[in-house]
């Protein structure tokens, strides 16, 4: 094995890491020993530049390189690099996926896959950058975290969330090529720890490292395409904007609704509705036409809220809180994204700036606003507008953090004036596609939501219809006592408990818990889809955006009774074969959000979905869309969102290249030349 070692200057150019620059070889290819890898459907032989692996037509095939003493420690790399080089006169598609183990989780927790999608062009030779999404145990492994509070990605990259791998135990590198339909010849040319977790500068000199986040709330120690230092680039982005609009005006397939215009018609109501079609879920447009919505969350809206406070050393030139920059400030947050919105188009930035994103919405293939957009364009001009949702959130009074106490009336009560103001304004305008109400309710499970309500106070009316359930099927006390190991003396005293959660065995009486569930989501979904129907009728319900373990067979399919789309937030690679809804279930959804980021650009974490680069972004992009269209269910796709998250961090830490503009109002033109792509040419792929 050859180790090499490079060392970069202090400031970084994250373009710069499309090349093998800081890093350090794992193995020499050319001589490689055959015990540290494994073939299987493979003809691997060597090469005078490394590996070259053939894969027969129609057949999958994989190698997987094994460490030579039990592990590779990556603590302190950003990435796990590979290049590779296509011998045929195709595209190559390969699934690298970084395997390990965590001694801190134990055997019995379940292993995230860090599992990639690169594409090869042909007779390309490429460098591909698998991240390494770091779990949060394993903090101690990262001293430099205390100095970066409230960041999930720390500067150049090194991320750490609470689903992740132990970079200090891997214990491979597996390569898979999927079946394609023609023989595969690639030579793999190196594989090698790439682009060092701690900046030189702030190894060097902490001192001068900080403020490491500049005027206009970018990383400051860095330099990539796009990155703003003077108000003056602003000039600039303006013309090479109306030349990219000029020169790709939209789809031609589109009607004024982004409906398929060319297509077959069906009832025109006014409103958008759903319809099944030759074995496959469709939404109709008012008009009659066919549509697929191609979306995008938070769509006319560039705040950027980077929270300042014990921080305020990270930041170069922090404003005042006065007059000139007050409406820069909320609460103990800095908008960097408003104050780069006004930089750019001065007063009354943010009115201006509605049109300007459902212009580029247009050119892009995006034909709907979703979730957290700007809710006002049923004010725009008739030429200007694109269907658009509104969001409505309402948990209060709460059985848990997010899921409300649905037989209190006043959750009804407040969920009604919520919907109803949201109603007045887009209850007789076609171009309302549809509500969500709520984002990410943690269902929980019977048995979880059973122990929230008991640990409530006896006013809870969610736990007075609980135990009202207990005692219509247990009859009495003494047999809720022995079947759960109880010690109470009556129903009203369990009804004046906060019962400590999970102090009882109510795990053995199923039965009940499952009633109440089914209950309570019954319940919630009746309520919600009746306000809507009394508030906006015709309108569709598009669900809560159900997202990870908290959507199940049980609240999926009572919602499928009330719902005109389910809404799934999928941060999955792609979803083809999506598990939910149910197979049993005959019912349309749409994915509410998912991304994909890299760490090219000046940001430090990627977000829940992960590419090498920008152009891994578009290409992820175009083939998570590709798989959706080919799901009979799924009528859109959301992604989440247009602009990227602030670099220093928001509350929850997220500080996320997902987004298609950057908090300076940037486009990526990269990733958005990929949408296009598949964009303008939905019907004719559907």
């Amino acid at each position: 094995m050859r180790n090499i070692l490079l060392i970069l200057s202090i400031t970084v150019s994250f373009s710069g890491f499309a090349q093998r620059v800081n890093s350090e070889s794992i193995y020499d290819l050319r001589i490689i020993d055959k015990q540290y890898y494994l073939s299987n459907n493979t003809f691997v032989k060597e090469h005078p530049h490394g590996l070259e692996i053939n894969v027969e037509e129609g057949e999958d095939g994989m190698i997987t390189f094994l460490p030579k003493n039990k592990y590779w420690d990556l603590t302190q790399w950003v990435f796990l690099s590979l290049e590779l080089e296509n011998h045929t006169t195709k595209e190559v598609r390969f699934e690298p996926e970084i395997l390990y183990d965590n001694p801190k989780r134990g055997k019995k927790t379940k292993k995230v896959k860090n599992k990639h999608i690169g594409f090869l062009q042909p007779k390309e030779s490429l460098i591909y950058n698998c991240v390494l999404i770091r779990d949060k145990i394993n903090i101690s492994d990262y001293p430099q975290e205390s100095d970066f509070p409230v960041m999930k990605g720390l500067p150049n990259g090194v991320i750490l969330n609470f689903d992740g791998i132990d970079a200090k135990h891997i214990k491979g590198f597996k390569i898979v090529f999927p079946k394609q339909d023609f023989d595969r010849k690639i030579v793999l040319k190196h594989l090698f720890k790439n682009r060092q977790g701690l900046p030189d500068l702030y190894k060097s000199n902490k001192g001068v490292f900080f403020p490491f986040i500049n005027e206009y709330g970018q990383y400051k120690h860095g330099t990539w395409e796009g990155k703003i230092t003077n108000d003056n680039q602003f000039t600039a982005a303006f013309k090479k904007e109306k030349g990219d609009l000029e020169k790709h005006p939209g789809s031609m397939e589109w009607n004024r609704f982004g409906g398929f215009a060319n297509g077959p018609k069906f009832e025109a109501t006014g409103h958008f509705r759903t319809q099944k079609i030759n074995g496959k879920w469709w939404i109709i447009d008012p008009s009659g036409s066919l549509f697929w919505s191609t979306g995008i969350n938070g769509a006319g809206k560039l705040e950027v809220a980077t929270p300042y406070n014990k921080r305020e050393h990270f930041f170069e030139n922090l404003p005042k809180k006065n007059s000139e920059h007050k409406k820069f400030f909320s609460k103990n947050s800095y908008l960097y994204g408003l104050q780069n919105l006004y930089k750019k188009y001065g007063e009354n930035a943010e009115e201006k700036y509605i049109p300007i994103t459902l212009n580029r919405m247009k050119s892009w293939g995006l034909n709907t606003l979703g979730g957290w957009s700007v809710e006002t364009v049923a004010r725009q001009p008739e030429n200007k507008k694109l269907p658009y949702t509104v969001i409505t959130s309402s948990i209060s009074p709460g059985i848990n953090d997010k899921f409300p106490d649905v037989f209190d009336p006043k959750w009804k009560e407040i969920t009604a004036k919520k919907i109803k103001e949201k109603a007045a304004l887009v209850k007789d305008d076609p171009y309302f596609f549809g509500f969500f109400i709520n984002n990410e309710i943690h269902w929980g499970t019977p048995f979880s939501l059973a122990n929230n309500t008991l640990a409530k106070g006896p006013k809870t009316s969610g736990k007075q219809v609980y135990i009202k359930l207990l005692q219509k099927d247990l009859k009495t006390i003494a047999n809720f006592n022995i079947k759960t190991g109880g010690d109470f003396k009556s129903w009203e005293e369990l009804l004046n408990t906060k019962v400590s959660e999970h102090t009882l065995k109510l795990h053995t009486i199923k039965e009940i818990n499952t009633k109440h569930y089914e209950l309570m989501v019954e319940q919630y979904f009746q309520i919600t889809k009746g306000l809507i129907n009394d508030y906006a009728p015709g309108k569709m319900y598009i669900g809560c955006r159900w997202h990870g373990n908290h959507k199940n067979k049980i609240n999926v399919t009572i919602a499928a009774k009330y719902l005109d789309i389910l809404s799934f937030n999928a941060y999955e690679n792609e979803i083809e074969k999506y598990p939910y809804p149910p197979k049993e279930l005959d019912k349309p959804f749409i994915v509410s959000e998912f991304n994909f980021g890299a760490l090219d650009v000046g940001k430090f974490f990627t977000g829940l979905g992960y590419a090498s680069n920008q152009r891994n972004r578009g290409e992820k992009y175009i083939n998570f869309i590709e798989g959706a269209l080919r799901n009979p269910k799924c009528v859109g796709a959301h992604w989440f969102m247009w602009a990227n998250s602030t670099t220093a961090g928001r509350g929850n830490g997220e500080n996320a290249n997902c987004g298609l503009v950057s908090m300076t109002d940037q486009i990526y033109y990269e990733l958005i030349s990929y949408m296009r792509k598949i964009n303008y040419n939905i019907y004719k792929k559907r």
